[in-house]
């Protein structure tokens, strides 16, 4: 039996899904792609990574860097060498991006290009003298995305990644989220039950008497519910940071409902906007995470394509493994 593919149509429609959650997501102002499990940039491990992979780099340099999302990596080597006017910096992703930090006339050394894929950059062969990516070059097709790095890449250039690695952290985190978000967008999860309620407290808010109707006691029980087994489920978690959030931010909504139900019901159609929008993005984060062999047949495809060494480490610190590191020579 021949396994069916997505029309071009479906794949299109699926490119633009991500791009529009992904576009959501930078937008809001966050740094980088793991903003559940860190505060600001990066630190510990990865910081450690990135400024050896900096320190190494000659003044005036040209670096690239891939799904860059906010800028995380340029702010930090541009943090790093303040010093170095000569140095050139394109970060390139798919979506739209809204780095809050910057600035083109502060920050001159640096260009963003947004609505780029990995696969088809708009640089000429051999531009760069650093190609670089945190938690992004995983996401692409990687064979051609490979092709399109080393074909930008200087013929005594170097590449820096790090990787979402299958057993790291971030990953079990994902899948947490996961399902949490399943919960919540669920048909009797609790934004369906605040949907279905709203109207009739907005009902009681306008001087009518909903509790007569057995349709809105049907609601009100379905409501009460969900929260409880919301709560039940809060209990029983190791980090239940997102239903925690989302639980307290619905029942303020449903609380301070008025007479027109339009603005709370508004509302919760951005939560739950949101919520599948991060629920593609843990998806893509679980399914793009590399094991052994794929950090393997990438490392052997670039030693094939430029020889020299190539080093692949786990990169981890107390709080467990964080991800793949990639280096060459």
């Amino acid at each position: 039996m021949t396994e069916s593919r997505p029309s071009a149509s479906t794949a299109q429609s699926d490119a633009a899904a991500r791009r529009a959650a992904w576009s959501a997501y930078w937008q809001a102002g966050a740094l980088h792609s793991c903003v559940g499990s860190w505060s600001g940039n990066y630190g510990g491990a990865i910081a450690a990574f990135w400024s050896r992979s900096f320190a190494a780099l000659a003044n005036g340099a040209r670096v690239l860097d891939l799904a860059t999302g906010n800028g995380p990596l340029p702010q930090l080597l541009l943090q790093q060498r303040p010093d170095d006017a000569a140095l050139r910096i394109d970060a390139v992703d798919a979506a739209a991006l809204a780095p809050a930090w910057y600035r083109a006339d502060a920050q001159p050394r640096l260009r963003f290009h947004q609505g780029v894929a990995m696969e088809a950059l708009p640089f000429a062969d051999g531009s760069f003298d650093l190609v670089t990516s945190q938690y992004g070059f995983e996401y692409a097709d990687r064979a051609p995305a490979l092709a399109e790095l080393l074909r930008v890449l200087a013929p005594r250039g170097g590449v820096a990644l790090v990787m979402h690695h299958a057993g790291s952290v971030l990953v079990e985190v994902a899948r947490s989220e996961l399902r949490h978000q399943a919960r919540l967008l669920a048909d009797d999860g609790l934004l369906a039950a605040a949907a279905a309620v709203v109207p009739w407290f907005a009902l009681a808010r306008a001087g009518g008497n909903p509790g007569a109707d057995p349709a809105a006691r049907r609601a009100r029980a379905a409501y009460n519910a969900a929260q409880q087994a919301l709560s039940t489920a809060i209990a029983g978690e190791h980090a239940p940071d997102l239903l925690v959030d989302v639980r307290d931010a619905v029942h303020r909504l449903v609380a301070a409902t008025g007479a027109d139900p339009a603005p709370t019901l508004a509302a919760l159609a951005d939560w739950r906007a949101g919520l599948g929008n991060a629920a593609l993005r843990s998806r893509e984060l679980v399914a793009c995470a590399l094991h052994p062999g794929d950090v393997a047949d990438l490392r052997d495809a670039i030693v094939t394509a430029r020889g020299g060494g190539v080093t692949v480490a786990e990169l981890g610190q107390e709080e467990g493994v964080l991800g793949w590191s990639l280096e060459s020579a």
